[in-house]
């Protein structure tokens, strides 16, 4: 997985956490096309950075994770 490829999925996934308030790690994992390499890399990032928490397998957001999610959709909204 290329850098490029890694920071879409966080952003993909950091952004819809917004808009659902958390989900089952099953569901993202799932999202990733089963990649279970894959999810356990960017879940490392996204604990390590502090953008998620995670408990009993369910991820939300932490406040830091909310503001960047305010700021990956405000970018994206500029770009419409």
């Amino acid at each position: 997985m290329t850098k490029d490829m890694l920071m879409a999925r966080i952003a993909a996934i950091v952004t819809t956490l917004a808009d659902m308030g958390g989900s089952p790690e099953s569901t993202l994992y799932l999202a990733l096309g089963m990649d279970m390499d894959a999810w356990q890399t960017i879940r490392g990032i996204m604990l390590r950075s502090g953008l998620v928490n995670i408990s009993s397998h369910y991820v939300t957001l932490t406040d830091s994770g909310k503001v960047t999610a305010d700021r990956l959709n405000a970018v994206i909204e500029e770009r419409r």
